[in-house]
């Protein structure tokens, strides 16, 4: 993972998703992250659900449809469940593109500073070479 990318992905399943079709619709979805993705590389899924379509699972269903996504799709590292009224429309999905790029920026600066911490905390850790004696003889000996 430390040489892969990261990357959000918006889910927005339209009006035609119902709760029956939902587990497929999602299936498919991650299938095509997964598939996408290069080895190493991880992708966090943020699905926006109506509240007609989480009402509609028992709500131990719907964690475990998410719960087998995450297993089956090695890339997907984790799935954010946002309720909502009605399914996003384009100017709500550009700004949700907006801020998960803005949080992908907050998170790979997190992660310079937390690299630099690392390697500051080796070079702090590295034992000098022991001091070593030695016993010259003199030309008097």
């Amino acid at each position: 993972m430390a040489s892969g990318q990261i990357h959000i992905a918006i889910l927005n399943p339209g009006v035609e998703i119902t709760p029956l079709r939902l587990r497929g619709w999602l299936q498919k979805e991650a299938a095509v992250i997964n598939n996408r993705a290069n080895p190493g590389d991880g992708a966090i899924l943020r699905l926006f659900l109506t509240k007609k379509l989480r009402y509609g699972l028992p709500g131990k269903k719907l964690d475990a449809i998410l719960q087998a996504l995450t297993e089956k799709y090695p890339a997907v590292l984790r799935i954010e469940v946002q309720l909502i009224e009605a399914p996003l429309t384009e100017d709500e999905m550009a700004a949700q593109t907006r801020i998960a790029n803005a949080d992908l920026q907050k998170f790979l600066k997190r992660a310079e500073e937390y690299a630099k911490r690392k390697q500051a905390e080796a070079v702090e850790n590295v034992q000098p070479a022991p001091i070593q004696w030695h016993k010259l003889k003199s030309a008097l000996d």
